[in-house]
């Protein structure tokens, strides 16, 4: 086997408090093992015939597609851009050679202080898709010019709580609704995959926004499914 037949393939998971893995009990980070991003490597190891699989944990609590909050920044300890524009260019040239690209942003778009539409907040994703394709040899090992596959994924279907209410989401639950619908026409209309995770799991309600623990194993298996069959329409 040559030395570039045993390079894994790479899936980087780019996106907000719910790709870092905030536990909604307020506790911190969950457990390496439990976050969903660790789960779809074993998932896609499991299934894989070929070479194996990693996947690159890039997500960041308040992290919206292309705005700023410095609001929501703070809220977590800290004082950084929450653009996530800002940070994807450099993801990619850092992590190359990546086979695909899990976009999981809009969660905090959705903020109200931020008088984002649904409409504007697909346009972020559209902008961060351009950017991707906009991106020198970031593709796969064997085809680096070639752009990586690209999965837009929904933002949760939140629930309104008092600890939602504190982070700025009033009437998020409406609009990430909005949102999902969206983003799934935006990615037929760009030809990227899409990824519905609203189908697949809720938001704790301890908090209306993060994933609990047992939400990370569904949205896993779903999203290997979604990955493999994306790599098998495009590659038959």
């Amino acid at each position: 086997m040559t030395p570039a037949r045993q390079e894994p393939k790479t899936v980087l998971c780019f996106g907000d408090s719910n790709t870092w893995g905030f536990n909604p009990d307020g506790s911190g980070r969950l457990p390496y093992a439990t976050r969903w991003p660790n789960q779809l490597e074993h998932r896609l190891n499991e299934a894989s015939t070929g070479p194996l699989w990693r996947t690159v944990e890039d997500g960041l609590n308040s992290r919206t597609w292309l705005l700023d909050d410095p609001i929501g920044a703070v809220s977590y300890g800290a004082d950084y851009s929450c653009s996530g524009r800002s940070h994807l260019k450099t993801a990619l040239h850092s992590h190359k050679p990546i086979d695909v690209v899990v976009l999981a942003l809009g969660c905090n778009d959705c903020k109200h202080y931020l008088n984002l539409a649904a409409e504007q907040i697909a346009a972020g994703a559209s902008i961060l898709i351009h950017d991707i394709r906009q991106a020198v040899h970031c593709g796969p090992r064997d085809r680096p010019k070639r752009t990586p596959h690209i999965v837009l994924m929904t933002p949760p279907l939140m629930r309104i709580t008092p600890q939602s209410l504190t982070w700025g989401f009033a009437g998020a639950d409406t609009k990430s609704k909005a949102v999902a619908a969206r983003y799934l026409s935006l990615a037929e209309e760009l030809q990227v995959a899409s990824f519905d995770v609203q189908r697949v799991a809720a938001p704790s309600p301890l908090d209306g926004v993060h994933f609990d623990s047992d939400a990370q194993s569904a949205i896993a298996d779903a999203l290997t499914t979604c990955i493999l069959q994306t790599l098998h329409q495009t590659h038959p």
